[in-house]
């Protein structure tokens, strides 16, 4: 008797321990992932080198453009400029 009753008491605790810890949240806070200086390498050296052609190719566009693009194309010069000294340039 003392058996089967030590057994229920530990299978009803279970039972109800179960739920609960699949509901718990974790004691710390999760914040978002801090910003690295990590550089990942797969694509990296392709990616610069897409960004290089595309500024050699809109500062040839630029040069020849009329008037009314000239705009667009500076604003996409500026845009890719600035893209290729965030993520290529090394300090």
């Amino acid at each position: 008797m003392l058996k089967s009753g030590v057994f229920a008491s530990l299978l009803l605790t279970s039972v109800i321990g179960i739920p609960v810890a699949s509901e718990a949240r974790p004691v710390v806070p999760e914040g978002a992932p801090g910003i690295s200086n990590i550089v990942p390498v797969q694509g990296y050296w392709e990616r610069c080198r897409y960004l290089r052609e595309r500024i050699r190719e809109i500062e040839g566009r630029l040069y020849s453009a009329p008037p009314w693009e000239r705009p667009r194309l500076e604003r996409r010069l500026f845009e890719r400029r600035e893209e290729f000294r965030a993520s290529c340039r090394r300090y």
